[in-house]
């Protein structure tokens, strides 16, 4: 079926008996004031031009619509494959005026909106029951409460999503005569659109791209979408259906989010070894690196990714690692913590090996923050082990690749006086009295939180049921808002009992009344009546370096020699292709030439392997 392009009037579009849907991967309405204004000047310039003799029209743009071989009760069915924000703009513009036209109350009036209604905002079916023009599984509901409201002539509630596009047309139009309303109905109904119609995917997903990715109008992840659906293989109808119903989860994955497109970023990090050139170039990237035949793999890999992303990248995550990063804000590292997960997740390693080398990211980044470096100097090895990481095989490479990553890491800090930086480093200071000391409330709570939860053996320290006292009072001085000052109470003991008492008092009210270790031992601090804050910065910044943020770049207890000379023999039986060699070193690591050399079912493997050129044995096996 070929497609079919048409001029066409909103009229047109609107009153035929169909219903228009909007797919549930689309993306949500994102008009606002500006695109609606826009498009309320250019109506209000037809009216103006009405007996002006050159005639005047809007242009609305372009809908692409993909018609459904089957009716639904004698309705044709459109998908809407692009111009859902122009369409669902007209179609509540419509319900607006159908709401003032019975606000009027006029006999006329009232026939004036039924006809919108009957004509514009339903459709018959062939069994006399009346049909939204506009489906849209996001908005179904927000709709038909907007539609009441009209026919009740009421205002809409605040919490529907559609209130602020419907509010912004209400007050335009709300005080305006019949006349007025005909006349500007009318001028919507003349509108422009130019309206391509296929019932072909193919041809439709190509119109789309044509229309929309030169221009790069769309986010990434939109195009990525019609990118895969256009072609991803084979093309049957089920399997294109699961294809979609693929995309709707990586959709719901990612609607927290606020650039969406930042799933597909960390996700090619993982996915694809090249680098896109910048942010702008991720979806050019993939449409080059992947082939059309293998984007069934992508998509499903993607969907599996998703499920990691949400999870990590959700603000409220407990999970001590990830709201660290989260705190400041690097999203940078999304990708390798994404790609630990996914080998978690597929069982290739194990959860101790997963929590082990998540907590040294972390260990590592809160001295590399402390010693006040920038992340750039990180990015380019983050994305490399990324995708080393998602594609490697079994849990001895893994820890190659991260043992080697750790060595790489450690240069950074390596001559660094972590201790003194951390005095120095105003983003561990905090105070009400001054607001840029206050946004350094959550970090301080979390180290905090895990400094007392070190020693709090038997009960544990809730984020949310705890809050911050200063134990010398806040008067915004750096000092007395350095973290050492500082110490954490539940909200009754805070606010009601200590308030703003000396710091001694605290010290004994804390004593008895809390069930924090630390607040109960405060008092080992008290030298001749008073308090020696020196004695407990030093002993906090010990336990922060020593204890609870130790960066140990050698928790697989690899050297440098076993890396290299597993780089070493991983070169050669690449060179080679040798695929037995190389998959029994992953699996096997360091203790490879041990494995090879004692295991007697080996013995065919170990020939081969000694008869390759340029080998350096390890004599000792020999």
């Amino acid at each position: 079926m070929a497609f079919t392009t048409e001029n066409r009037k909103i009229r047109d579009i609107f009153q035929r008996a169909s219903i228009y849907e909007v797919p549930r991967y689309q993306r949500d309405y994102v008009w606002k004031e500006i695109n609606w204004k826009e498009l309320w000047i250019d109506l209000q310039f037809t009216l103006k031009q009405n007996n002006k003799e050159i005639p005047w029209s809007h242009f609305l743009g372009t809908i692409v619509l993909n018609q459904r071989l089957n009716k639904t009760k004698g309705i044709d069915i459109y998908e809407i494959i692009d111009g859902q924000q122009r369409m669902m703009t007209v179609y509540l513009l419509l319900i607006v005026l159908y709401k003032n036209f019975n606000k009027l109350g006029t006999e006329s009036s009232k026939k004036r909106g039924t006809y919108i209604y009957d004509t514009f905002i339903t459709s018959l079916n062939m069994e006399s029951e009346r049909e939204l023009v506009i489906s849209n599984d996001l908005y179904d509901n927000e709709i038909k409460l907007a539609i009441d409201s009209a026919s009740r002539i009421t205002t809409i509630s605040k919490d529907n999503k559609l209130y602020k596009l419907y509010s912004y047309f209400d007050n335009l139009l709300k005080n305006k005569n019949f006349d007025y309303l005909d006349k500007f109905l009318d001028k919507l109904l003349s509108v422009n659109i130019v309206e391509i119609i296929s019932g072909e995917d193919e041809e439709i997903y190509n119109i789309f791209e044509v229309l929309n990715a030169r221009g790069q109008k769309l986010k990434q992840i939109e195009l990525l979408k019609n990118h895969i659906m256009k072609y991803v293989q084979p093309r049957e109808r089920e399997f294109i259906d699961n294809a979609k119903s693929k995309w709707r989860i990586i959709q719901e994955n990612i609607n927290h989010l606020n650039d969406p497109d930042a799933l597909i970023q960390h996700f090619t990090k993982c996915y694809i070894e090249k680098d896109a050139e910048n942010q702008n170039s991720i979806y050019r990237l993939i449409k080059e690196e992947i082939k059309i035949e293998d984007l069934s793999n992508f998509l499903n890999e993607l969907e599996f990714f998703s499920k990691i992303y949400k999870e990590i990248s959700q603000r409220d995550n407990n999970d001590s690692v990830i709201r660290y990063f989260n705190i400041k804000r690097n999203q940078q590292i999304r990708s390798l913590l994404c790609a630990i997960y996914g080998l978690y997740n597929k069982n290739i390693i194990d959860e101790q090996v997963k929590n082990q080398s998540l907590l040294q990211i972390r260990n590592f980044f809160f001295i590399f923050n402390t010693t006040q470096q920038t992340s750039n100097k990180t990015d380019k090895l983050i994305s490399t082990i990324s995708y080393k990481v998602y594609n490697c095989e079994t849990q001895n490479e893994f820890k190659i690749l991260f043992t080697d990553f750790m060595n790489t890491l450690y240069q950074y800090i390596e001559n660094k006086d972590y201790k003194l930086f951390f005095e120095t480093n105003q983003s561990f200071k905090y105070s009400n009295k001054d607001k840029n000391l206050k946004r350094n409330s959550r970090l301080v709570k979390y180290v905090l939180e895990l400094i007392y939860s070190y020693t709090q053996n038997d009960t544990s320290i809730i984020s949310n049921e705890v809050t911050l006292e200063h134990l010398k009072s806040d008067d915004g001085t750096l000092e007395n808002s350095s973290i050492w000052n500082i110490t954490l109470t539940n909200e009754e003991i805070n606010s009601n009992i200590l308030k703003n008492k000396p710091i001694l008092e605290k010290i004994e009210i804390l004593k008895d009344k809390s069930s924090i270790k630390e607040n109960q031992n405060l008092s080992k601090y008290i030298d001749n009546d008073e308090f020696n804050i020196i004695k407990r910065k030093n002993e906090l910044i010990n336990t922060i370096f020593e204890n609870v943020f130790k960066f140990d770049k050698s928790i697989f207890h690899l050297t440098k020699e076993d890396i290299e000379r597993y780089k070493y023999f991983e070169n050669i039986f690449i060179e080679n292709d040798e695929k037995e060699l190389l998959k029994l070193l992953k699996e096997e690591g360091k203790n490879f030439e041990v494995v090879l050399s004692k295991n007697p079912k080996y013995n065919e493997l170990n020939n081969k392997f000694k008869n390759l050129d340029n080998i350096k044995f390890n004599d000792e096996l020999i």
